[in-house]
C-alpha cells in the first residue's frame, strides 16, 4: 500500500496501473510489459470482487481491464473506475463491438497483447 508520503514523491512517482485479468499468462505478460515501460503494477486482480477491493484499498492511477473475468463481466469495475475518475484500457479477446457500452467507449487493445499499443494508450491519457 502506498502512503501519502509516497504520493508526494513528485516527478519520480510512477503511474500505478491496476491489471484486472483472469488469465494467468496474460496477466503476467501485461505486468511485465508495463513494469518494463516504467509503470508501477498493481495486481493482477483475477476477479471482479478482488479488483473492487484493490481499487478501494490500494487505488490506482489507471487500469487495464479484461472485459470478462471467468463468467463475470467487468462492468462493475469499469463503473467504479469511472466514478473515481480513473481511466482504463479494455484488453479483451472479444471485439470492441461485442462489449457493453461503457467498455466499448474506452480505449481498446485486442488480445493477444500488442505491448506498444497498450503502452501508447496508457501514456496518452496519463500523459506519462
Amino acid at each position: 500500500m502506498s502512503s501519502e508520503a509516497d504520493e508526494g514523491a513528485g516527478a519520480t512517482k510512477r503511474a500505478r496501473i491496476l491489471i484486472v485479468e483472469d488469465e494467468v499468462l496474460a496477466a503476467f505478460e501485461t505486468a511485465y510489459v508495463l513494469s518494463e515501460a516504467g509503470f508501477e503494477v498493481v495486481g493482477p486482480a483475477i476477479s471482479r470482487s478482488r479488483a473492487l477491493e484493490v481499487i478501494a484499498t490500494t487505488g490506482c492511477d489507471a487500469a487495464v481491464l479484461d472485459a470478462m473475468l471467468g463468467r463475470e463481466a467487468s462492468e462493475a469495475v469499469a463503473d467504479e473506475l469511472t466514478a473515481r475518475g480513473k481511466p482504463f484500457v479494455v484488453f479483451s479477446a472479444y471485439s470492441q463491438k461485442q462489449l457493453p457500452p461503457l467498455l466499448r467507449s474506452a480505449p481498446f487493445v485486442a488480445k493477444p497483447l500488442d505491448p506498444q499499443k497498450l503502452i501508447l494508450e496508457l501514456r496518452r491519457f496519463l500523459k506519462a
